[in-house]
């Protein structure tokens, strides 16, 4: 665990670089409840920013993407105040993980593997030209799980930074946070009530949490996952298969 100086350092440099945007977008502060949150996409994120909204007694938003820049960020404050909030016990502070495969996997549904989606059509027609895919002249041809995987596995920066395929570690750094709670997608509804009623969350705001946003199909990873792929994703990720001791066989199993 990083010692008392060092994270007033990485705060004050993230500050001024924050690429993975931990202090930013992805971080959550309620000022009246004391805690902070940094969130992952597709790791229940929406869910997360929208219930912490209303438990601040704010109005619900009128699109659920309003939600991401509707509270204050960690980056709202001088680095002093961070570090206070990071590790004095007046405040808590929590977060989520997920299984890696079953996270590459949903990010590829929502952004990639669909025609619906137009904010990450750039990437689609990129992936398609640097694997050699026929041009796109008649109906909008699908991009392969496998080809999604291995052109990420060989990117460079950019996209891997984008925070839907970017590691968990790298957002939520725990070798510098210590988080008081580590919750698991795997177990989602259990372990934020868990953590709301710790909060004194009313029932009102309790009754939410089985209201799933942005939620996809479930797709078995074995389904999508073979050995090689399975290795790419590992050598993507494999931080947080060991930060948050997920199997790195599980691809294999049904509960993933």
């Amino acid at each position: 665990m990083a010692s008392r100086q060092q994270l007033p350092d990485w705060i004050d440099a993230t500050r001024n670089h924050d690429a993975d945007q931990t202090l930013t977008y992805h971080s959550w502060v309620s000022v009246d409840h004391k805690c902070v949150c940094v969130t992952v996409p597709k790791i229940a994120c929406s869910r997360i920013k929208l219930t912490l909204h209303l438990l601040d007694g704010n109005p619900d938003v009128a699109n659920l993407g309003d939600v991401h820049d509707a509270g204050l960020h960690l980056a709202s404050f001088a680095t002093e105040r961070i570090v206070e909030m990071l590790t004095s016990p007046e405040w808590f502070s929590f977060c989520f993980v997920r299984n890696p495969y079953d996270r590459l996997l949903s990010a590829y549904k929502t952004q990639v593997g669909n025609t619906w989606n137009q904010q990450y059509k750039w990437l689609k027609d990129d992936i398609k030209r640097k694997l050699g895919y026929p041009p796109d002249d008649g109906p909008e041809r699908l991009v392969a799980f496998r080809d999604f995987v291995r052109y990420l596995h060989d990117a460079e920066g950019g996209v891997r930074r984008d925070g839907h395929f970017n590691a968990q570690t790298r957002v939520l750094v725990p070798d510098l946070i210590s988080y008081d709670f580590v919750g698991r997608f795997e177990t989602f509804q259990r372990d934020f009530v868990q953590l709301l009623q710790g909060l004194s969350a009313p029932p009102e705001i309790l009754a939410t949490v089985p209201d799933v946003k942005n939620a996809t199909t479930r797709v078995l990873p074995a389904i999508a996952y073979d050995r090689e792929v399975a290795a790419l994703e590992v050598d993507l990720d494999g931080s947080d298969f060991d930060a948050f001791g997920y199997d790195r066989d599980s691809w294999m199993f049904e509960q993933g």
